[in-house]
């Protein structure tokens, strides 16, 4: 998991007088008083005199135009994408405070803006706008550049800026990164006059980055999926060729088996290792083999653009083996390995489409370094996903450690999580405890129904987050802790944030990916694999029955809403398996509460289908039990006695 630096030394803004004062003395006399202002002012005050930026500039001029504007925007279109839905939702937010937020490429410049109408329009005086440069070098210490020069969040407040004009303001940034690369995407920031310093502007801009960063990441895991998709085909017939892949960003996505030997006949060497970035390409996104030495003998048209509805994205390199080597090839057709397994993934059982939707996304984020948030309802198996992201994901070699948030007292879940010193409270474990936290350090940490956190705990859980460490409860030493964070909830926590019965800033942080489970009712077909799977399972743990399932069972399980998930089902063949003395296990094996539920709920619908078969079964079981008294009968069944009338006319069943 990634986690921010210390943010100490950046946030505790300075005493706005003795500030403007160092400010004044240090562009009078050159020199700057001691323990003034923090240092990561100072260090910015000291670059800018360096640099000769002019204290006293009125506005920053624009220094594009809107053509040239729109330009700058496609080159960085992935950016606005990820963070087109995070500024949308902080608009309330941030009309609410009286702030505007502002989205910066890597040098400074303003990309896009969003915020208070009022403090937009005021913006404009100030050049707080798309296509106006602020990194330090032009507009002097701003919250926008001094956080992409020292690659760190900070907030800068009123007269901690170099340049006079804008010391009516205070801005609060953070860095945005590649979360697989690490290279600098651009940064979050958020401005508003100095009234409206607030300690969350800096914690929104931070968790607001995190998930663009997450965004990011899903967007361009997706395409690289769209462009395996799309060129699979040309890998499956490619024959004796060298079929390379490469990204927008001219890296290498995937090769064909024939790739190393076509390069290698060609007297070409270069790093086939996936991602490497081997295409250089100009400015406009297109491939110019002259500027690469290692591809200079690769023709540019066998180099062609892979395109998606219109949209190009990526490369498509297909090399012919030379004419001298053909012969010697021709008997080495072209293979495609198998794709790769993970344990976890595999252990996931079904085939309907909205399950395996739900599995590829779970893949595409597990190699992702940034916190999952697991939607879904109660027994729909979210441990389950979390288990296969850790299997797969960068912290497989430590623990999984796991802990329901819910039905826990606020000190037992504080004690469970942070860990406790002995004599922390009564009851304390001798010798203290270690904590969830504690335990999960190197691996993945699972909260399970984080949304039951209660409401005082959740900064202390969002230091964690944002330090890197924890204390434990009772102690005040600080131990450095490093875990991948997959939180799970069956409640909507952006309503809960709107509610205020959860933080904003901590629901931002841990949903920098957010995945859906789908519900067993929505997963069509899966019943009976996941109802084979868990039947499998108690055979062989007892290896002396030889029972099985019947396909009328099947077929009445196929028809159940499923209200509580895989969980009602595992404990419904449970159950059946362990209650019935018969080999073959019918409707009738199922405990009555669930048939009478079923019966009661397909009333009035068409004979002949399987669910028919299995009411008619049980109804028939009913009455042998029973006498041949109906009264019973509708009272075992728990269903109407006029219900039952119609359903012994429906099946044609006689009372004895």
């Amino acid at each position: 998991m990634s986690y921010e630096p210390s943010l100490k030394g950046s946030t505790a803004v300075s005493h706005p007088t003795r500030v403007a004062s160092a400010r004044e003395k240090l562009l009078t006399d050159g020199n700057l008083p001691d323990n003034t202002v923090r240092s990561v002012i100072e260090a910015s005050w000291q670059r800018c005199v360096t640099s000769q930026v002019d204290p006293l500039i009125a506005k920053r001029a624009l220094e594009l135009s809107g053509e040239e504007l729109m330009g700058i925007r496609r080159q960085h279109r992935e950016l606005l994408s990820a963070s087109e839905i995070i500024m949308r939702e902080a608009k309330e937010l941030l009309a609410e405070s009286g702030t505007i937020m502002h989205l910066v490429t890597p040098s400074g410049m303003i990309l896009d803006y969003e915020g208070d109408p009022d403090t937009l329009e005021l913006a404009n005086n100030y050049s707080l706008i798309p296509g106006a440069n602020w990194n330090e070098q032009a507009a002097g210490t701003n919250a926008i550049g001094t956080a992409l020069n020292i690659g760190a969040p900070v907030q800068v407040h009123a007269f901690e800026h170099f340049c006079e004009n804008i010391s009516r303001w205070t801005c609060s940034a953070a860095v945005i990164r590649d979360p697989f690369e690490k290279r600098l995407l651009g940064a979050l920031n958020i401005s508003g006059l100095k009234n409206t310093l607030h300690d969350y502007c800096l914690a929104l801009a931070i968790s607001g980055a995190r998930r663009i960063e997450g965004q990011f990441a899903q967007l361009k895991l997706a395409k690289r999926d769209l462009l395996l998709g799309t060129t699979i085909d040309h890998f499956a017939s490619s024959g004796n060729d060298g079929v390379l892949l490469f990204d927008m960003d001219g890296k290498l996505v995937r090769t064909n088996a024939m790739a190393d030997k076509v390069l290698a006949a060609r007297g070409i060497r270069i790093n086939l290792t996936p991602y490497n970035p081997i295409l250089t390409l100009n400015s406009e996104g297109a491939y110019t083999p002259e500027q690469d030495r290692a591809l200079h003998q690769i023709d540019q048209q066998w180099v062609q653009p892979v395109t998606h509805q219109g949209e190009q994205i990526g490369y498509l390199a297909v090399i012919p083996l030379p004419a001298r080597s053909s012969q010697r090839a021709s008997g080495n057709p072209t293979t495609i390995p198998p794709p790769s397994k993970s344990t976890g993934f595999f252990r996931l059982v079904g085939q309907s489409a909205p399950f395996l939707k739900a599995v590829q996304q779970a893949k595409r984020v597990a190699k992702a370094p940034i916190p999952v948030l697991l939607q879904g309802e109660t027994g729909v198996g979210k441990e389950l996903f979390a288990r296969a992201m850790h299997e797969e994901g960068p912290s497989n070699t430590g623990e999984f450690v796991a802990l329901n948030c819910g039905g826990l007292s606020r000190d037992l879940l504080a004690s469970e999580l942070f860990g406790h010193i002995e004599g922390a409270f009564t009851g304390a474990r001798r010798g203290g405890m270690i904590g969830k936290i504690e335990a999960a350090n190197g691996g993945t940490l699972f909260l399970d129904e984080i949304g039951e956190m209660p409401f005082d705990l959740q900064p202390m859980f969002l230091r964690v987050l944002q330090e890197s460490e924890i204390c434990r409860v009772g102690d005040t030493r600080p131990r450095k802790v490093n875990f991948r964070l997959i939180a799970a909830t069956n409640r909507d926590l952006a309503q809960e944030v709107a509610e205020g019965r959860f933080r904003m800033d901590l629901y931002y942080r841990i949903s920098s990916m957010t995945l859906t489970v789908p519900p067993l009712r929505e997963r069509t077909g899966d019943v009976s694999l996941l109802a084979h799977n868990i039947f499998a399972h108690l055979l062989e743990q007892h290896s002396g029955d030889q029972k099985r399932l019947s396909k009328p069972l099947l077929d009445l399980l196929e028809k159940h809403s499923w209200p509580g998930n895989i969980r009602e089902l595992g404990n419904l063949i449970t159950a059946a398996f362990f209650l019935s003395d018969r080999e073959e296990l019918g409707p009738e094996d199922l405990p009555k509460d669930f048939l009478a539920a079923n019966l009661e709920s397909h009333e009035g619908e068409e004979v002949a289908n399987p669910l028919d078969f299995a009411e008619k079964e049980v109804i028939i079981r009913s009455i042998r039990e029973q006498g041949g008294n109906l009264t019973k009968v509708a009272k075992q069944l728990n269903i109407a006695k006029s219900t039952l009338y119609i359903k012994l006319k429906k099946y044609n069943i006689k009372r004895a």
